[in-house]
């Protein structure tokens, strides 16, 4: 207990392979003083991420954001912190035969019985592609995306739920020697090792706003599942997941949409959030049965031009001109 409000305390976790290699001991162990003010800038945002390159091999340390008051408390006693999930989690994952980049350690610093600045150390994956113009449609690969579905298949199948299941959290490379595509998870902080069940679906959400990408993944990923006999599906399946997906980019365009409006001039946001209000409210109200021809028309009309106006360029699977028969912007 004396130890835990101590002023400053670090706590160290290396991968019991890299023990005994000098160089990368001494480099964990000084990583924060460190990070700072060397390495190349990888990503910068909530979190940020550096790349230290080394004769053996490059390794990439992401440096967590400091959590605020309560998170801090929280992360210090009752949960694991961020970069321990992370390096807990890329573990598990390879142990169930699944690749991730080769935790290397983790590092905690406490002031007070808080938690302040956390560390993840992994390998530098080398030749790894994002999926983002694959999953988004840009690119089109089929080959790649079939091959993708049945590894989320068998991701899930090895009771492998990851939380931020994404396109910028999956990598892939073509492997010249076997002929095949491999894949690795990253951002493993957010993850649950547990028995398939239907959150197994909603996690194939977020995987694209494109309609025809996300069904073409639907379709491949239940067709697996029904060759394999790993688990019971069915066309209607493939219904479901499309069906959360649209659910997902369009509880996105909202909140998007919200934000922006949020962001403008008090007298500009204060109309916006009026605007988005009668939006919804006319929405409700073409349901009553007991509306007129016209009354309806007019309450469309209005809908329309509001989702145009506000929600439209968030509206990026186009979830409410598919629903709702709105028109879309070039076309009014």
């Amino acid at each position: 207990m004396h130890n835990f409000f101590q002023r400053h305390t670090t706590k160290t976790v290396i991968a019991p392979p890299y023990t005994t290699n000098r160089t990368v001991s001494e480099f964990v162990n000084n990583i924060p003083k460190l990070f700072d003010q060397h390495g190349d800038m990888v990503y910068k945002g909530r979190n940020t991420l550096k790349r230290f390159t080394f004769d053996d091999g490059d390794i990439v340390v992401k440096k967590f954001a400091i959590p605020n008051f309560i998170n801090s408390m929280v992360y210090a006693t009752f949960r694991k912190s961020k970069a321990r999930r992370s390096y807990e989690n890329s573990l598990e994952v390879i142990r169930r035969g699944f690749n991730s980049p080769t935790p290397i350690a983790y590092i905690e610093e406490f002031r007070y019985g808080r938690l302040r600045d956390s560390y993840y150390l992994c390998a530098y994956l080398e030749e790894y592609n994002t999926m983002r113009i694959y999953l988004d449609g840009i690119e089109k690969n089929d080959a790649l995306l079939t091959a993708f579905s049945q590894y989320t298949a068998e991701l899930h199948c090895a009771g492998i739920f990851h939380k931020d299941y994404s396109p910028g959290n999956i990598l892939w490379k073509y492997n010249v020697d076997s002929g095949k595509y491999e894949f690795s998870v990253v951002d493993t902080n957010r993850m649950e090792f547990i028995k398939y069940d239907k959150r197994y679906l909603k996690n194939l959400s977020r995987l694209s706003y494109s309609p025809h990408v996300s069904a073409f993944i639907a379709k491949e990923y239940v067709s697996y599942m029904q060759s394999t006999k790993q688990m019971p599906m069915t066309d209607k399946t493939i219904e479901k997941i499309n069906e959360y997906a649209d659910r997902f980019f369009l509880r996105k365009a909202y909140k998007y949409a919200l934000r922006n409006v949020l962001k403008q001039p008090f007298m500009v946001s204060i109309k916006g959030l009026w605007d988005l209000g009668r939006f919804f409210i006319c929405k409700n109200l073409k349901h009553c049965k007991k509306l007129s021809g016209i009354v309806a028309h007019n309450l469309f009309s209005i809908e329309n031009n509001i989702y145009i106006r506000y929600i439209y360029e968030y509206d990026t699977r186009k979830v409410l001109v598919r629903r709702c028969n709105y028109e879309e912007k070039d076309k009014k």
